[in-house]
């Protein structure tokens, strides 16, 4: 065998081997620049039913692989009761908001189970604060509460400054506050994918899920927010509100997250 030959057919085995332990790992960050790894435990905060699977489901996947399940945990903020098809679908018109809320929660808790996220690991706010409204000073407080129990612990929380949506940036305002007092210490921040082009790059981290078995996990949490089903009281709520970014997840199975410093 040539010297060439011999070459070229290492620089193949090289390849292959750096291939196959990209798809092992199950996760892509090619395009990240900020720091991409998690404390010993996360916790992630969705506003709203969905926002956690369409915006931070691959980096939920992450953190579960990184840290395990026992150590990553979910708040959900909001009732989500305020969108267009709770008000204009006549299935709801005669419903209360805490029944349009179990329509919204159910959805939520098939989904967080299906990435991977056990259900006393899941932290309920409207079924704390019972106001009918968002409590962010409870939102705070469970933070706080997060980082005196669990000491190593990283937030991650929508953005506090690239969204339309005023409860997403009130969301991020939260923790980002506690984290500039420092009484938090370590945070991310995932936007929509619309703005990932006005995070720098030394700020932004993607989280890219790769192998089957977790895009199938992403699959079958989309899936919670399409199904309909009369007898189960599932109206596919999430799916009806927002296809597009449902559709859109699917195609990428990325989550697109930044610092504290943009």
């Amino acid at each position: 065998m040539t010297k060439n030959k011999r070459i070229f057919k290492i620089g193949i085995s090289l390849g292959i081997i750096m291939m196959m332990t990209f798809f092992i790992s199950g996760f892509g960050d090619e395009e990240s620049y900020g720091d991409t790894k998690f404390k010993d435990n996360v916790v992630f905060y969705a506003q709203h039913q969905d926002d956690e699977t369409l915006w931070a489901s691959s980096a939920i996947i992450e953190a579960i692989n990184e840290v395990g399940a026992d150590h990553v945990y979910m708040v959900q903020v909001s009732y989500g009761t305020g969108i267009k098809i709770l008000k204009n679908d006549k299935v709801f018109e005669k419903m209360s908001q805490n029944e349009k809320y179990k329509y919204r929660e159910r959805e939520f808790l098939g989904a967080v189970k299906q990435l991977g996220i056990k259900r006393e690991n899941v932290v309920l706010m409207p079924r704390l604060n019972k106001t009918g409204s968002t409590s962010f000073e409870q939102m705070e407080q469970i933070a706080l509460k997060f980082e005196e129990r669990l000491k190593s612990v990283t937030h991650v929380a929508h953005t506090y400054k690239l969204d339309w949506h005023l409860q997403h940036l009130k969301n991020g305002s939260v923790i980002q506050s506690l984290y500039n007092a420092g009484k938090i210490k370590d945070v991310k921040y995932f936007i929509k994918p619309e703005y990932k082009k006005d995070i720098p790059h030394e700020e932004r981290i993607v989280y890219t899920t790769m192998s089957k078995e977790d895009r199938e996990k992403i699959v079958k949490a989309c899936g919670e927010y399409k199904m309909i089903d009369k007898d189960e009281k599932r109206e596919g709520i999430g799916y009806k509100s927002d296809h597009k970014s449902f559709e859109r997840l699917m195609r990428n199975y990325n989550s697109i997250l930044h610092t504290a410093n943009i």
